[in-house]
């Protein structure tokens, strides 16, 4: 099914103008010009400056030597009070960018990677039907792909449009603040949805037991689920009856099912289908604005156990 549904970029010039400040002025001057399209920006110790606008990476002959890479680590912390988190990550208030780094084993920085965030309304317009149908039956969804298809970007938008029916019952578990922003006052594009802050990785379990315990919410949403303490906690937390919509850690569904860390979310036991899932319903992001929807998500579970293809309740829709 194609389905002709304009996206929009809200993306405002401040929160533009908020990333581009944090490069010093020979990279600003590369950066700048296309920062509209740049998907994310690699800065990595004694090697060139890389971009990447979607599936294309640029090398540029810039060589972030020591001193232009700690002049660029320096100026990636700027406003931030506590400087680089636990996750190794640090966002920009008021925007949706993600800075992200990796150390030595001195704990000094060595690689940088900057995650260009937008407030993209329109990209989970196709899959409205397939929200409003989740809400009304009270059950979860879950988001799986390979990384550089959009998965974020589609779950803020996701987001948007779920709390339009559910406004603040709608609680947000925002691991890295890159659905919500980094700040305490959440960025406009989750609209009257709550958030909780996840903060440090290892207690988001922890902080998903607390918001369906004592928020009373109608429906949770989260990012990056299932490679910390929170699968435990989740599906003890199941009878309660709070569904979730939250992206998977694995590049694609046969993945999703034939990882062992995750049965538990996929009522597996033992290699054997023997419970109801935690989603009642997936999404497979093939690419960008191509879905593949499974609409009984427990019996495509079933089929790839078997080693076969799932063909039922199953439906692609692309964007025109």
């Amino acid at each position: 099914m194609v389905k002709p549904f304009p996206v929009t970029d809200l993306t405002t010039p401040a929160e533009y103008a908020a990333v581009q400040e944090r490069f010093p002025e020979e990279l600003r001057q590369i950066i700048a010009p296309n920062l509209v399209e740049i998907d994310e920006i690699i800065l990595d110790l004694n090697q060139p400056l890389s971009v990447r606008f979607g599936g294309l990476r640029i090398d540029y002959p810039l060589v972030l030597d020591p001193v232009l890479f700690g002049r660029v680590d320096t100026e990636m912390q700027s406003g931030v009070t506590k400087g680089w988190r636990a996750d190794g990550r640090i966002g920009i208030p008021g925007t949706l960018h993600r800075i992200s780094r990796e150390t030595n084993l001195q704990g000094a920085s060595v690689m940088i990677t900057v995650r260009i965030g937008r407030a993209l309304i329109g990209v989970a317009g196709p899959l409205r039907d397939v929200l409003q149908d989740a809400i009304d039956r009270g059950v979860g969804i879950a988001i799986i792909g390979p990384p550089f298809v959009g998965k974020t970007t589609l779950l803020r938008d996701i987001a948007r449009i779920m709390a339009e029916r559910l406004g603040r019952g709608l609680i947000i578990m925002d691991t890295s603040n890159e659905i919500g922003g980094d700040s305490d006052l959440a960025h406009w594009i989750i609209g009257k949805a709550r958030r909780v802050i996840i903060g440090d990785p290892q207690l988001q379990g922890g902080k998903y037991a607390r918001a369906i315990a004592n928020a009373a919410p109608q429906a949770l949403l989260g990012d990056e689920l299932g490679y910390r303490n929170d699968i435990p906690i989740i599906v003890e937390n199941a009878p309660r009856g709070v569904p979730i919509t939250a992206t998977l850690h694995g590049r694609d569904m046969d993945r999703v099912v034939k990882s062992q860390k995750l049965w538990p979310l996929l009522g597996i036991r033992d290699g054997r289908k023997l419970d109801p899932s935690t989603f009642a319903i997936a999404i497979e992001v093939m690419d960008r604005g191509h879905y593949r929807v499974h609409t009984d998500f427990d019996r495509s579970i079933e089929a790839l156990l078997d080693n076969a293809t799932p063909t039922e309740g199953l439906h692609e829709i692309r964007v025109a």
